[in-house]
C-alpha cells in the first residue's frame, strides 16, 4: 500500500463525494420537509446527465453542459406544482413519484438507448501532481465546482431568511404554518433547488463514470443511504456522510475492489446499529 495510491484513493472519494452530496442534499432536505421518499429524484440526475452531455458535446463547454444541466429544475417544478401539490397524501406522492422514475427511465432509453455515452472537456484529460498525490485534473474540477456549489448551498439553506422557513418546517410544519409562512411555497422552491442540485451532479459525473439509462437509480440508492446516515433532513449530517461515503467507497476501489458495492450498505447497517436516527439526524416522532 502505497503512500501515493492512498492519497489518490482519498482525493477520487472527495471528488465523488461531493457529486453524492450534490445529490443527496436535496434529497435529504425534500425527505425531511415533505417527508416523501422522492424516487423520481434519481430520473431527474439521469436526466440532468444526458441534457448536460447533449450540450456539452455539441457546443465543446461545459458551461453551457452546466446550464443545460441546471434546468431539470424546472422539470422539478413542474413535477412538484402539478403532480404532487394536488395530493398531499405521502402515500400518493410516493406511487406518483416511483411512477415518474419508471416512466422517465424510459423515455431516457428510448431517446438515448443502452449504450453509456461519455464526453471529456478539453484540458480536462490529464493528470496533476502535487507531491506524491496524483490528481486527474478533471477530478480536481469536480471538487472545486463542489465547493463552491456546496456553500452556497449550505449558506442558502442556514444563512438566508428562507433556509430558516426550511428548518423550521422539517422540524414543525404546523408550528411555522401558525406564523403565516406559505409553507406550499418553500414545498416547490425547495423541490425545485433539490432538482437543480440531481441535474448537476449527473452531469458532472459524465466525464468521470458516463451516462446510461440506469445510472440514476443506482446512484439514488447512494442518496438514501447517505440521508439514513447522516440523519433526515439534518444539512450537516449529509454533508459529513457524503464526504464519508465518497472516500470508504473509492477506498475499496481501490483496494478491495468487491466490497466497493456493498461498503455502503455496511456502513448504513452500522450507523442504525450504534445511532438508529443517524449521526446528526433527530428522532422523528
Amino acid at each position: 500500500m502505497s503512500i501515493e495510491i492512498l492519497l489518490s484513493a482519498i482525493v477520487d472519494g472527495i471528488a465523488l463525494g461531493f457529486v453524492l452530496l450534490m445529490l443527496s442534499l436535496g434529497f435529504s432536505v425534500i425527505f425531511g420537509l415533505m417527508r416523501i421518499a422522492n424516487f423520481a429524484h434519481g430520473s431527474l440526475f439521469t436526466l440532468g446527465a444526458y441534457l448536460g452531455f447533449e450540450v456539452a458535446s455539441r457546443t465543446g463547454n461545459i458551461v453551457y453542459g452546466l446550464l443545460a444541466a441546471s434546468s431539470i429544475g424546472l422539470i422539478g417544478l413542474v413535477i412538484e406544482r402539478f403532480l404532487l401539490k394536488p395530493k398531499r397524501d405521502p402515500m400518493m406522492q410516493v406511487i406518483i413519484t416511483a411512477g415518474l422514475m419508471m416512466l422517465l427511465d424510459r423515455l431516457a432509453w428510448l431517446r438515448w438507448g443502452d449504450v453509456p455515452y461519455i464526453w471529456i472537456p478539453k484540458g480536462l484529460e490529464g493528470v496533476v501532481r502535487y507531491g506524491p498525490i496524483i490528481m486527474h485534473s478533471y477530478r480536481l474540477f469536480i471538487i472545486v465546482v463542489g465547493i463552491f456549489i456546496s456553500i452556497v448551498t449550505y449558506y442558502l439553506f442556514t444563512k438566508t431568511r428562507y433556509g430558516l422557513f426550511v428548518r423550521a418546517g422539517i422540524d414543525d410544519r404546523e408550528m411555522i404554518q401558525v406564523f403565516g409562512v406559505n409553507i406550499e411555497k418553500i414545498f416547490t422552491i425547495t423541490f425545485a433547488i433539490g432538482s437543480i442540485l440531481a441535474g448537476v451532479a449527473g452531469f458532472l459525473l459524465v466525464p468521470w463514470q458516463g451516462v446510461y439509462p440506469l445510472i440514476g437509480t443506482n446512484y439514488l440508492l447512494y442518496a438514501f443511504a447517505i440521508v439514513i446516515i447522516g440523519g433526515m433532513g439534518s444539512i450537516e449530517g449529509t454533508i459529513i456522510s457524503s464526504m464519508l461515503v465518497g472516500i470508504i467507497q473509492q477506498l475499496c476501489a481501490y483496494y478491495v475492489p468487491y466490497l466497493s458495492e456493498v461498503s455502503i450498505g455496511i456502513a448504513m447497517f452500522l450507523v442504525l446499529i450504534m445511532k438508529p436516527e443517524g449521526l446528526l439526524g433527530k428522532v422523528i416522532e
